[in-house]
């Protein structure tokens, strides 16, 4: 919608004018300088005498003031003209856009193709910066294996006990705009179910770790705050299930002391630690986290809204192995040529190299009448 109505004669006229002055301004420099020019009887004056240089003198370019008009010869000339339901600034504002975007394009014409990709990544990052912070989620949650030295060695994760599809690393699915619950309203069933099974207002998520390798070994599994804004962290509940027994975690009162019914957070971004020092060859651990907002948490109020926490739990080797990498692939390919086990070339494909049968969570070694009988619970 026009901020003023606009008259197009009046408009021209205006113009007109502005062409007109312009004109005359340029006719009359000729006559000022006849006028200034010395008379017959006048003495000539005395050119001054000057170095010579080296080539000619370039003139410098003159800018070209054609249709120049300066606001106020255009103030006059609308008063002379009777057009005083003009208003000048009105007149120049209707050029002023147009001649800040040829700038715009000028200056991007400008610019070589390097700094236009730059300009574009730079918007292309922004954009996904601001979808990001538009989400609200709670309870990201992502299981990551050390592929080095534990999935390369035997040791891989799964959603299921027959380790179909087993990997070195798994994804939760995240719930969106979840809001906080008791404790008392999440099912009984938890641990019950493999993979995702999410509510409403809490992630779950069921998963296991094997040791189909070639020797014992031991693991240190370290469930971590990865990122959290608007102090979500502070209301969470974590509780871990290993091997059926369950366990809940949540970060340490104003105070310094627990919450009711928790264990404290190792530290500001360590929710646990947790460490099987013997996990021989063909034990199974099973693992059900469970992650939601507890609304009798002094920290669960109004400010947190819209904030999102996300956790990790990553699976190391609790033993040092100083060979280099080096003697590592040379190892593997020593395999490899006399058939003992290779492993995978291409890293993907979990290894199994446990002899007695395919481990998996239900004939796994730790646990009461093994099928090898030697396991425990």
């Amino acid at each position: 919608m026009a901020l003023f109505k606009r008259n197009d004669n009046k408009d021209q006229a205006a113009e007109d004018l502005a062409e007109n002055r312009a004109e005359d301004t340029s006719q009359d420099a000729p006559g000022a300088n006849a006028e200034d020019a010395p008379g017959e009887d006048s003495a000539p004056e005395q050119v001054p005498t000057s170095r010579k240089r080296f080539g000619k003198l370039k003139p410098k370019p003159k800018r070209d003031l054609r249709g120049v008009v300066r606001i106020e010869e255009l103030e006059q000339a609308l008063a002379d003209q009777d057009l005083d339901d003009i208003d000048p600034d009105a007149v120049v504002s209707m050029y002023m856009p147009k001649r800040r975007m040829e700038r715009i394009g000028a200056a991007l014409l400008r610019m070589d193709k390097l700094q236009k990709a730059l300009v574009v990544l730079a918007l292309a990052f922004g954009v996904l910066f601001a979808l990001s912070f538009m989400q609200e989620n709670m309870g990201n949650f992502t299981i990551n294996l050390n592929r080095l030295e534990l999935f390369r060695r035997g040791v891989a994760i799964a959603d299921n006990g027959d380790f179909n599809n087993a990997t070195a690393r798994l994804a939760a699915d995240a719930v969106d705009n979840g809001t906080n619950i008791a404790a008392e309203d999440l099912p009984d069933n938890l641990d019950d179910i493999d993979g995702s099974h999410n509510g409403k207002n809490y992630v779950a998520y069921t998963f296991y770790i094997r040791n189909a390798g070639k020797t014992d070994l031991g693991y240190s599994a370290k469930l971590k705050v990865v990122s959290a804004s608007k102090g979500v962290d502070k209301a969470a509940r974590v509780r871990v299930y290993r091997n059926g027994k369950p366990t809940t975690y949540a970060a340490a009162a104003a105070d310094g002391s627990p919450e009711p019914n928790t264990e404290p957070f190792a530290s500001k971004d360590v929710v646990t630690t947790i460490s099987h020092k013997n996990f021989r060859v063909g034990d199974v651990d099973k693992y059900t986290v469970v992650i939601w907002l507890d609304g009798d948490d002094p920290e669960c109020v109004d400010k947190i809204i819209g904030g999102a926490v996300e956790f990790g739990f990553d699976f190391d080797s609790s033993e040092t192995d100083d060979s280099s990498l080096f003697i590592k692939f040379v190892q593997d390919i020593a395999d490899t040529l006399t058939g003992n086990d290779p492993i995978s070339a291409s890293g993907n494909e979990a290894p199994d190299y446990y002899k007695e049968h395919n481990v998996t969570w239900s004939n796994r070694r730790n646990q009461k009448n093994s099928p090898v009988g030697d396991g425990d619970k």
